[in-house]
């Protein structure tokens, strides 16, 4: 898999290709392929697909997966999971809790670090029992403009999803790797080497083609009407001739705004105002994220059969993961991007030998 090609036009939609909608095997590897471009989507299967491939970018450079990410499940998956307690905040107060419990402290430092990491389940080459590759990856954003971004990426491994299907890898012989022909691509049992990307052109981090500079960022909205027309006016560039579910495309840019890039305390607070405003927002309680912390669950319904969900921590305002979950042919998948930690500090990062360009002329 090329990852300085797949990487070059980070956090910008990556283009579902004919194979995902005609063909199951793209589909399913989606869930791990990294977006190469931006490219508007046709109709809410692509738009499904499109989500959840940018989630697992493994949603990628920051997590490089969703962030709020499309769940593409029966109802029944939508439901906490048992031992879940469901709390009586609804959505509009998750959203409002975590935007007055932001901190309005100047953040200071050289950097911008968000370490994440992002799952992805996918059918083994033989479709006779499912997979789950997982990959850490540390980002470093500058604050000057013009500055380095270096990504810091570490496959961490793949292995059978669920004790389920590791009966199953065991009977097909117990394999320590998995090759794929559509794309081709190899994935491993044991953790790969840490391997840095670099980029100094300002066009790495991208939403939705539009790249998020230290300028750009500072001079983003920090009301939620303002926040709301700035987001709805790269949504109608980017889709075109399209007409999107304008609500649920801003919950998913706006989520993935905060999630995904060293914004303020108060445009992350006017994105949580944004939300609460939204028409079709749901609770979907107290659960426990990829990573084992507490937090408030929301999603948001378009359809009978797509869902984001998004988790925060309502007492920090802080956002802790995007997973999503979807059904292909009677079998469930689900990817997630758990966020570890996210701070700004003046030390530099601990690179690895290896290091590449991110926008390698080769594609």
């Amino acid at each position: 898999m090329d990852d300085l090609a797949q990487i070059r036009t980070l956090m910008s939609v990556p283009p579902p290709t004919s194979e995902v909608v005609a063909e199951g095997r793209a589909l399913l590897t989606a869930a791990f392929r990294e977006p190469t471009r931006r490219e508007p989507t046709v109709g809410r299967v692509r738009r499904a697909v499109r989500a959840a491939r940018w989630t697992a970018l493994g949603a990628g450079l920051l997590g490089v997966a969703a962030t709020a990410a499309v769940v593409l499940a029966s109802p029944e998956a939508l439901v906490p999971a048992p031992g879940h307690s469901v709390t009586a905040l609804s959505a509009r107060e998750v959203f409002l809790a975590a935007a007055d419990s932001t901190s309005r402290t100047p953040a200071t430092g050289k950097y911008w670090v968000r370490r994440a990491v992002n799952g992805s389940q996918l059918g083994a080459p033989d479709n006779r029992y499912i997979i789950e590759k997982t990959t850490s990856v540390e980002t470093w954003a500058p604050r000057t403009p013009g500055g380095r971004v270096w990504l810091i990426r570490q496959e961490r491994g793949t292995a059978p999803a669920t004790p389920e299907d590791e009966k199953a890898w065991r009977a097909a012989g117990s394999p320590r790797s998995w090759t794929y022909h559509d794309p081709e691509s190899t994935l491993h049992a044991e953790p790969g080497e840490r391997h840095a990307l670099w980029d100094d052109t300002g066009k790495s981090l991208t939403l939705l083609g539009v790249p998020m500079t230290p300028e750009t960022l500072d001079a983003l909205p920090t009301t939620p009407e303002g926040i709301r027309a700035y987001l709805e006016k790269i949504i109608t560039r980017g889709y075109g001739a399209e007409r999107p579910g304008m609500n649920a495309e801003l919950y998913g840019y706006g989520t993935r705004l905060v999630m995904n890039f060293p914004v303020s305390p108060e445009v992350r607070a006017a994105v949580y105002r944004m939300c609460a405003a939204l028409p079709g927002v749901t609770a979907l309680g107290k659960v426990t994220d990829p990573l084992g912390r507490t937090g408030q669950a929301v999603g948001f319904q378009e359809g009978p059969a797509v869902r984001t969900r998004f988790v925060l921590d309502t007492a920090t305002g802080q956002p802790l993961a995007s997973e999503s979950t979807y059904t292909y042919r009677g079998r469930r998948y689900e990817t997630y991007t758990a966020i570890d930690s996210i701070a700004w500090t003046d030390e530099e990062p601990a690179l690895p030998t290896e290091q590449s360009p991110m926008n390698s002329p080769a594609d």
